[in-house]
């Protein structure tokens, strides 16, 4: 018996359930891939390592003037000039925020804010290179941010507040005043002849100010200056009233500097200058300029200030303090004539003319002669003008042109070696007194040469007096150079002197005096 087959079609619709479902599977992938793949791709982030650091800037004083910002790249990506902006944003003791925006570019230090790459060829900011910012407006103790803006990706890339690496602040003199009484807890005013002592606040933003560093100098000290000229400690000891040891309060007093007795007022004006250095070698200097009252139940009159001096000359003469003796008989003798109107045989004969000019120094600094102090004689009724230079005084007992006097010292061809043997002293206190009166003695026909005597003839004579030489250091008296810097003092030494108590300066003054007639 055979078998019979016959065709079974029961599972086709599996399969064709299986295929198509597979198909559709695929067709929608296919769809979720294509509207995927539209999607727009994600930028990158920038990944940057930057390190900041902010340093002072001094002037040649120790004062700060400014601040260096310099940003290194330390990793990451570049950054290029065109998407990236710099925004330094700074504030000073709470007030308003002011920012300054800056593109990356080459350093350029003529701008008045330098800023740029300091390293690299191009523009990119790359790792190992730095950018440097320099600003005068700014102090390291401001406040002082400074972000990085990504403008294309909209995001912030890096951000620091900017701090001074500690040590690079010098100190810092908050105030200085002088005080005539330290036993009360009042300012007193400093009285002449009664000492004084001096105070300076100092601090110092990094706290590592060298407490053995503080120390005065008097500068125009009138007295003993090899002691007074050196550093004088100030100390933070608290034995004053309201100071306690530590409050950066140092005080100066009990010295033989700031004690009497004193030459008068002479010293009012003193120039000290104050001295403060930390502990990492920032040195920070001041100066304090001491003012001086008369004593109690004293009175000072000082009726002309020094400033009117200044343009009218310090050396001044008075009508009556000119006469003329004659060069045959000792300068000192008490045959004089007064030259207003005199003959020529009073004036030529007996060896020819010696004038005689009684002046003194109304002003505020000594005034140091030299040869070519002259008195010129313009004719009136011819086109001429003579002159006689100023002579040196020797012996008052011989005739004048018998070793009496002597050409004055120096040389006419070399200005540089100053010599004088005649000075206008000062009156510190009282300018319109002035200094002791000093006798010019007027003889020569030439700077600096012995060659006498001048002859007249009968005319009108205008005489102008030009007084030659050099201005010594403010408000000190001949005697008080002559203690501070012994007899070989010569101004010429100190005229660049950096300190302006101890300055000289060039001097000449030019006084239209009166008229002679001569018949």
């Amino acid at each position: 018996m055979s078998a019979i087959r016959r065709r079974d079609e029961g599972g086709v619709s599996e399969v064709v359930g299986t295929i198509l479902i597979l198909a559709m599977t695929v067709v929608l992938f296919s769809t979720i891939v294509l509207w995927v793949t539209g999607f727009p791709t994600p930028v990158g982030r920038t990944q940057l390592d930057l390190i900041g650091r902010m340093d002072p800037i001094y002037n040649p004083s120790g004062a700060e003037i400014g601040v260096n910002i310099t940003l290194v790249h330390h990793g990451g990506n570049p950054l290029e000039p065109t998407s990236v902006v710099l925004y330094v944003t700074s504030s000073r003791g709470g007030g308003p925020p002011q920012t300054d925006t800056l593109r990356i570019r080459l350093y350029n230090g003529l701008l008045a804010t330098p800023n740029g790459l300091l390293d690299g060829q191009d523009t990119a900011w790359e790792v190992g290179e730095r950018w440097a910012y320099r600003n005068y407006t700014l102090l390291s103790s401001d406040r002082v941010d400074v972000s990085i803006v990504d403008t294309q990706k909209n995001a912030l890339l890096w951000s620091a507040r900017m701090d001074a690496p500690p040590g690079t602040r010098p100190p810092v003199f908050v105030d200085k005043w002088a005080d005539g009484n330290w036993a009360t807890t009042a300012v007193d005013a400093v009285e002449a002849s009664r000492g004084f002592y001096l105070f300076v606040s100092v601090g110092d933003p990094d706290g590592d100010l060298d407490p053995n560093s503080v120390f005065a100098m008097i500068t125009a000290w009138y007295g003993s200056a090899t002691l007074c000229e050196n550093p004088l400690p100030m100390r933070d000891d608290g034995i004053f009233p309201d100071r306690v040891a530590g409050d950066e309060v140092f005080t100066l007093g009990a010295t033989v500097c700031t004690n009497p007795p004193y030459p008068a007022m002479s010293w009012a004006g003193s120039i000290i200058l104050l001295n403060a250095t930390d502990r990492q070698g920032h040195q920070t200097t001041s100066r304090f300029v001491l003012e001086v009252v008369a004593p109690s139940g004293q009175t000072v009159t000082q009726t002309i200030p020094s400033a009117l001096w200044q343009y009218i000359g310090f050396v001044q003469i008075r009508a009556g303090e000119v006469w003329v003796t004659n060069l045959n008989k000792p300068y000192s003798t008490t045959i004089q004539h007064q030259p207003y109107r005199i003959t020529r045989l009073q004036l030529n004969g007996d060896g020819g003319p010696l004038f005689h000019l009684q002046m003194a120094n109304h002003g505020n600094r000594t005034i140091f002669l030299d040869g070519w102090t002259v008195i010129s004689f313009s004719a009136a009724a011819r086109s001429s003008v003579s002159s006689m230079y100023i002579v040196q005084p020797v012996d008052p007992n011989r005739p004048a042109n018998a070793g009496g006097i002597a050409a004055y010292p120096g040389t006419a061809s070399n200005p540089n070696n100053f010599q004088y043997a005649q000075v206008f002293d000062i009156e510190p206190l009282d300018q319109e007194t002035g200094g002791t009166p000093l006798i010019l003695l007027m003889a020569a026909k030439s700077a600096f040469r012995a060659d006498w005597p001048q002859t007249f003839v009968s005319d009108s004579y205008f005489l102008n007096i030009l007084v030659s030489g050099m201005a010594g250091p403010v408000n000190m008296t001949y005697s008080e150079i002559l203690a501070r810097w012994g007899p070989s003092y010569n101004p010429l030494d100190h005229l660049n002197d950096p300190d302006p108590a101890t300055r000289t300066q060039w001097y000449a003054q030019v006084i239209p005096f009166i008229g002679m007639t001569v018949y």
